[in-house]
């Protein structure tokens, strides 16, 4: 298995990604070309890769006032969750970010996503609020965070 940065110009693996998405997030909440490609060239977009497929994907914007990025989209292929997969993403992800300076990630979570909060909390991240209407009247998503 290869943990691997994508780059603009990784096709195979762009088409991947976009599929794994909608997977995950369904039609309306995964992203597109439109928007993974800016993704990748002004964030980070990291995978996990076995024999040419994905098994996850990690993708981080950056704020503009702060060494901090936010993650963005996290989603592991479903044939490959609750195996270790989502945990070394994100490890290998944060010291990529270490190693850029960065101090701070955040992210939002559905309160529903019972195991992706479980997953954050064993990596060290603090749930800092509750966001109400966050994606939607009646989408309340959980902020966390952690300091790196």
């Amino acid at each position: 298995m290869e943990f691997k940065e994508i780059d603009v110009n990784d096709d195979e693996y762009i088409d991947q990604i976009i599929e794994i998405e909608k997977e995950a997030f369904g039609e309306n909440g995964g992203v597109d070309k439109w928007i993974l490609k800016p993704l990748i060239k002004y964030g980070k977009v990291f995978v996990l890769v076995e024999d040419a497929k994905i098994l996850g994907i990690a993708e981080f914007i950056r704020s503009f006032n702060v060494e901090e990025v936010f993650l963005y989209g996290f989603s592991i292929k479903k044939e490959y969750r609750q195996k270790g997969y989502g945990k070394k993403l994100l490890e290998n992800s944060i010291e990529i970010l270490k190693k850029n300076k960065i101090e701070k990630i955040s992210l939002t979570t559905s309160i529903k996503n019972i195991k992706g909060i479980k997953l954050y909390e064993k990596i060290g991240f603090k749930k800092e609020e509750v966001l109400f209407n966050e994606y939607g009247t009646g989408v309340n998503h959980l902020k966390y965070s952690i300091k790196l």
